[in-house]
C-alpha cells in the first residue's frame, strides 16, 4: 500500500455515500487541507483523490491523519526546542 503522497498538490474530497444521496465534492490546494476537511466532515464516508489519481479509501485516510498529526508534532516539537536554545 502507498503511503507516500505529494502532501502539497491539490486534493479532491468527497464523502460517498452521502448522507443526504448527494455527491458533493470539494477541491483543496493541498492534500493536507483535504485530509484536515475529511475529518471535521464524516470520515467514515470521506474519500480522497489526489493529483497522481490516487484513489484514498477512509482507512487509508485514517493513517494519513496520523502521520499528519505525527509531522506537526514533530515541527511543533523542533521550533519550541529551538526557542528554548536562543533564549538560553
Amino acid at each position: 500500500m502507498k503511503l507516500t503522497y505529494d502532501w502539497a498538490a491539490p486534493a479532491k474530497l468527497f464523502f460517498w455515500p452521502a448522507e443526504d444521496g448527494s455527491e458533493e465534492e470539494a477541491v483543496y490546494p493541498t492534500l493536507d487541507d483535504a485530509l484536515k476537511a475529511a475529518g471535521e466532515g464524516d470520515a467514515d464516508h470521506a474519500w480522497i483523490i489526489t493529483r497522481d489519481g490516487d484513489i484514498l479509501n477512509p482507512r487509508v485516510i485514517a493513517t494519513l491523519r496520523e502521520q499528519f498529526e505525527e509531522r506537526r508534532r514533530k515541527r511543533d516539537r523542533s521550533f519550541s526546542f529551538r526557542a528554548w536554545g536562543r533564549a538560553a
